[in-house]
């Protein structure tokens, strides 16, 4: 059975909670290539040490969600919360490049604790068949998140420098978890966890489920052309300047999440299946037709048009991906899921980086549609793997 819908006064609790947790995670993280430059340590030394972040959270996440329904209680979110405040604080110390790469991996590994769980709450907030729409708003405030944080960060380095950034955001973490203590857990509407974990996992290799992380790990990759790429490409092809590229990543970003909001209705309408090859479908034209750009307006468009269908299919692909597993493992899943959108945020930079580098810029917008053709296909085909399957009760 699906759960229940939640009430507003949990909504409330974990929209504050994903707001203000990556509001604190991007007043850190948008001043840290101050940090390295300041202690003298090189670009290469900073990307290595966001990927060791990366890493982090690719390795926990699923285990995180093995452990969500477990973690919805005061005493466990109290405790592990202290905890990633802890590490928090703890990347003010750091001096070399081997201290930040370890305590970069330990913050990515305890920062996405409640990332399972309070993603399975957003998307059953307004009951069953609105997966979508709730996907959509609690995005919103992830976004609004990343977005406040990024604004105020660099300001406040300029007045205190980064420990002070990461005094203050030590402090909205853990301003962030107080909604999450007041919440009613027992009327959540939990699913009973499976005890057994093995067989947990094993749910998991699902025809249809695998599929789907595979597709999701594709959409990923896709959209590094945007948020890794448009700096370079906007300037090398199009003749932009540093400043036009931030605001058109800003705009970019701003579609994405407002258009999940707005289109979450209508990907819950048509259904997961109907929906994920049609945000494919956008991909591959934001991304032709950012090749076929003959000016920079023009850029700017087809680059508006990618990132709509990255905000379709952020919402379309999670619902696709548990459509037909056992709520007592959505947990698991959704965590799973994450680590697979992690993998396609760290192997996406690097082929794309590989393709700028041997083939040239122009090259770039032609493989990325390629990548979003191929998961577009394998969404097309998600109908009819797994049809036989029916969800555990």
């Amino acid at each position: 059975m699906p759960p229940a819908p939640s009430d507003d006064r949990t909504l409330r609790g974990v929209y504050l909670s994903v707001l203000g947790t990556w509001a604190s995670y991007a007043l850190v993280i948008v001043v840290l290539p101050f940090r390295f430059e300041a202690l003298g340590l090189s670009v290469f030394e900073y990307g290595a040490a966001l990927a060791v972040y990366a890493l982090g959270t690719l390795l926990t996440e699923g285990l995180w969600g093995y452990l969500a329904f477990r973690v919805g209680s005061p005493r466990a979110i109290a405790g592990i919360g202290a905890l990633t405040a802890a590490s928090m604080l703890a990347l003010a110390l750091p001096r070399t490049f081997a201290e930040f790469a370890l305590a970069l991996g330990l913050y990515g590994m305890l920062v996405v604790y409640t990332t399972p769980l309070l993603r399975w709450i957003g998307m059953y907030s307004a009951g069953p068949g609105t997966a979508s729409r709730g996907l959509g708003r609690l995005g919103l405030f992830f976004g609004i998140g990343l977005s406040v944080g990024t604004a105020l960060g660099p300001t406040l380095y300029s007045l205190g420098g980064f420990e002070l950034n990461v005094l203050l955001g030590t402090i909205i973490f853990a301003v962030s978890t107080l909604p999450l203590l007041a919440l009613p857990w027992g009327s959540v509407g939990k699913p009973r966890p499976h005890s057994e974990g093995i067989r947990s996992l094993r749910a998991l290799a699902d025809a249809r489920f695998v599929l789907a992380v595979t597709i999701v790990v594709l959409y990923f990759m896709a959209y590094t052309l945007v948020t890794n790429f448009l700096q370079y490409y906007s300037i090398a092809i199009f003749h932009g300047t540093p400043d036009e590229a931030g605001y058109v990543i800003g705009a970019a970003r701003a579609v994405a999440l407002v258009s999940g909001v707005l289109l979450g209705g209508l990907a819950d309408r048509w259904g997961a299946e109907r929906s994920a090859p049609i945000g494919f479908l956008v991909l591959v034209a934001g991304a032709l037709g950012t090749w076929g750009a003959a000016t920079y307006p023009e850029m700017v468009l087809a680059t508006l048009g990618l990132a709509l269908g990255a905000g379709w299919l952020s919402v379309s692909l999670l619902p696709l991906a548990l459509s037909r597993l056992a709520p007592s493992i959505h947990g698991t899943a959704v965590g799973v899921f994450g680590s697979f959108e992690d993998l396609g945020l760290i192997i996406g930079p690097f082929l794309l980086g590989a393709v700028y580098t041997t083939l040239g810029p122009e090259s770039l917008f032609p493989f990325t549609a390629g990548i979003a053709a191929v998961g577009g296909a394998l969404a097309l085909a998600i109908p009819a793997v797994g049809a036989r399957a029916r969800p555990a009760t």
